[in-house]
């Protein structure tokens, strides 16, 4: 029994968003089982514009959020897989090109492939950015054959593109700073997007093609996934806020209650505004008033007609557009919209569907990205020890190693 506890690990995964964050813990029974333990979200504090605006603030909501979790599951956590939105993030492609040999031709090696994408990703970076994802696209060999994995092949020269999710250095200093003064180590730093879609899109969605659309408070990320890689990424300068923002203003009331009318009886209805009747009372200093649900429906419908037109956008400028053969999958908090799905599958006439679910969890898609972000702990924890070998791994590690060797130079 004490020996089975023992193989078990907790892995922690903290969405870092500006307006809420969220926390989540999932247990490693072994390689292939991962189960949910917990979540937590609390209101982000110390961020004005995507910008940190007080540390402290910060680091104490961090400490609020992962001991919420910890609490919650009864499980102490010492590090976290940090996510970041798109707000922190510049997408850029790059290439390179080097040659194999002097003269005649050489078998690609894994060496080759980690020297031409590592030119491609000095090529493409600024001084003040640090790389948080890389994405390769294709290799070219010789001019010829396009691969996605040329090791093994033969040629003379090697090219590769890269996508990379870049952000300012000092901007993730000082994001890995705040978890530390909270009290916590930082694992690494992912693209919260990208972590969500671990969970809900699986392999034959990334492989037949799909796009996966998270919608956030303030920015919406859109993931191209084709042959098992991730072909694009795009994001949005809109999200969830914009809807409460444009309650408040045109019913003239505060962002707290337009919240609240949001998650009550906001609509993104298919149909005329005026074919929604009734009314809502909202409480008012001097008593409650009413406010058509015609008027909601207007407020919402007016800025859910914003972001289709940047989806739209978007979604059809892709060169992958055509290739989208598993359609659009969403998540995020603004996906669970009552009618959001119905209207973008109209819109881009493209089916649309949820995120997959994650058992025991009422709506998994505004976990997703936290979710994911635990199971990338995992996984990254799980690579580290794939480096510590025994004596006879150790002997097959040199081996391949000589053989690398030889091919580079013979």
């Amino acid at each position: 029994m004490f020996k089975k506890m023992a193989q078990l690990q907790y892995f922690c995964g903290l969405d870092l968003g500006t307006h809420t964050m969220k926390a989540s813990i999932v247990c490693a029974k072994d390689e292939d089982n991962l189960d949910l333990l917990g979540v937590y979200e609390t209101r982000a504090a110390g961020f004005k514009e995507a910008s940190i605006s007080d540390i402290t603030d910060l680091a104490e909501c961090i400490q609020r959020t992962v001991q919420g979790v910890m609490q919650k599951t009864g499980i102490k956590i010492h590090a976290v897989q940090l996510g970041i939105s798109g707000s922190f993030l510049t997408t850029r492609r790059t290439s390179a090109l080097i040659p194999l040999i002097d003269s005649g031709t050489k078998v690609i090696s894994k060496f080759d492939l980690r020297k031409v994408e590592a030119q491609a990703k000095l090529l493409g970076i600024n001084l003040d950015e640090e790389i948080i994802h890389d994405f390769p696209q294709w290799y070219k060999i010789d001019d010829i054959n396009t691969s996605i994995n040329p090791a093994g092949l033969i040629g003379r020269k090697i090219e590769t593109s890269l996508l990379l999710l870049t952000a300012n250095s000092l901007r993730v200093r000082n994001l890995t700073k705040a978890v530390h003064q909270a009290g916590f180590e930082v694992s690494s730093v992912a693209f919260s997007g990208f972590a969500a879609s671990d969970v809900a899109i699986d392999k034959d969605d990334k492989t037949l093609g799909c796009a996966l659309v998270d919608i956030g408070a303030n920015i919406t990320s859109v993931i191209f996934f084709k042959n098992g890689i991730v072909g694009d990424v795009q994001f949005i300068p809109w999200g969830g806020n914009y809807v409460t923002q444009s309650i408040a203003e045109r019913l003239s009331l505060t962002i707290d209650m337009a919240e609240e009318i949001k998650k009550t009886h906001a609509v993104a209805s298919q149909n005329q505004p005026k074919e929604i009747s009734g009314e809502i009372l909202v409480k008012r200093d001097k008593g409650y008033i009413p406010i058509s649900r015609e008027s909601v429906c207007e407020a919402v419908n007016w800025e859910i007609e914003n972001f289709l037109t940047h989806l739209e956008t978007i979604i059809k400028g892709s060169h992958l557009y055509h290739q989208l053969n598993k359609g659009i999958v969403m998540v995020g908090g603004g996906s669970l919209l009552p009618g959001a799905i119905e209207r973008i599958e109209e819109r881009i006439n493209t089916p649309v569907r949820m995120g997959a679910a994650t058992p025991g969890l009422n709506n998994s898609a505004v976990y997703a990205a936290s979710i994911g972000l635990g199971r990338m702990h995992y996984l990254k924890k799980k690579e580290e020890k794939i480096g510590i070998k025994t004596p006879l791994n150790l002997k097959d590690k040199i081996v391949n190693s000589v053989k690398e060797l030889c091919q580079e130079y013979f």
